[in-house]
């Protein structure tokens, strides 16, 4: 009788359990090439939408009109849409979850190798990433 118990809470938790959390549906990004929109609001209070291009273990680089790249201790607050704020209140290095999370909804989580930064640039018509340092 016990066995049995254990044996059908055990079926529920596993078949409920995956209802739960993010999902494909809930994750726009899950389903589309490139990275998540983003919103970067720096500590000027200046707000900046975009493709999050890459997670740096510096900061962080978005694709509108331009690349850019925002040190982390420039940002306020990263919005990741579908997912949230990543209240980063000018840090240095955001918590290594928080950098694992944004890297995977990154277009690329693996980083900016030189010889994609060039095609990103060359996109955009850029010598170089623009960097947001005030």
């Amino acid at each position: 009788m016990r066995t049995t118990r254990m044996l059908s809470a055990a079926t529920i938790l596993a078949l409920t359990g995956c209802h739960y959390g993010m999902t494909v549906e809930k994750l726009p990004v899950a389903n589309q090439p490139g990275g998540a929109q983003v919103t970067v609001r720096t500590a000027w209070n200046k707000a900046y939408v975009g493709e999050l291009i890459a997670v740096q273990d510096d900061g962080v680089v978005i694709s509108n009109d331009r690349i850019i790249r925002f040190p982390f201790r420039t940002i306020a607050r990263l919005t990741v849409d579908k997912m949230g704020d990543f209240r980063l209140q000018r840090v240095e290095v955001p918590r290594s979850e928080d950098l694992a999370a944004l890297r995977a909804v990154s277009r690329f989580p693996q980083g900016l190798t030189p010889n994609i930064q060039s095609q990103l640039l060359a996109q955009k018509s850029q010598a170089e990433i623009v960097v947001v340092v005030q």
